[in-house]
């Protein structure tokens, strides 16, 4: 079976902040197929060559880019400690500019070319069985 078509190869990402605390917040990603892949990698390109023609430009392609491929997360709760509800739209109420482009989407981009033995070694954990 294709790697896209298997749910076991959905995958967590832990923001570097909070990879230390014992319930990390995490967002669950499905592996993307090619043509997803290339338009986070070139919204990772235009950033980085200053191709990108404002702030509310920059942060609009980045924040469509993380959320390619995010079908959920966990451990997320707002300041009064209320889990807050799954909602791709809502990402960047939970998320900072520079967890979205120096964490989401650079650990979005590794995972793409991770084996499933280099997975489990990083820091990318496997989320077969979540929801």
């Amino acid at each position: 079976m294709p790697v896209i078509c298997d749910p076991k190869s959905d995958y967590k990402i832990i923001l570097e902040s909070d990879k230390d605390k014992e319930s990390p917040p995490a967002f669950i990603y499905r592996v993307l197929n090619t043509r997803e892949w290339k338009k986070v990698g070139q919204v990772y390109d235009d950033i980085n060559n200053g191709k990108t023609k404002g702030i509310v430009e920059h942060l609009d392609i980045i924040m469509d880019a993380v959320s390619t491929g995010l079908i959920g997360w966990e451990n997320i709760f707002d300041r009064e400690g209320n889990a807050v509800p799954f909602c791709v739209e809502n990402l960047d109420l939970w998320v900072t500019p520079m967890e979205a482009s120096q964490d989401l989407m650079q650990k979005i981009l590794s995972s793409g070319t991770l084996s499933n033995d280099d997975k489990k070694k990083s820091e990318l954990q496997t989320a077969s069985g979540t929801a």
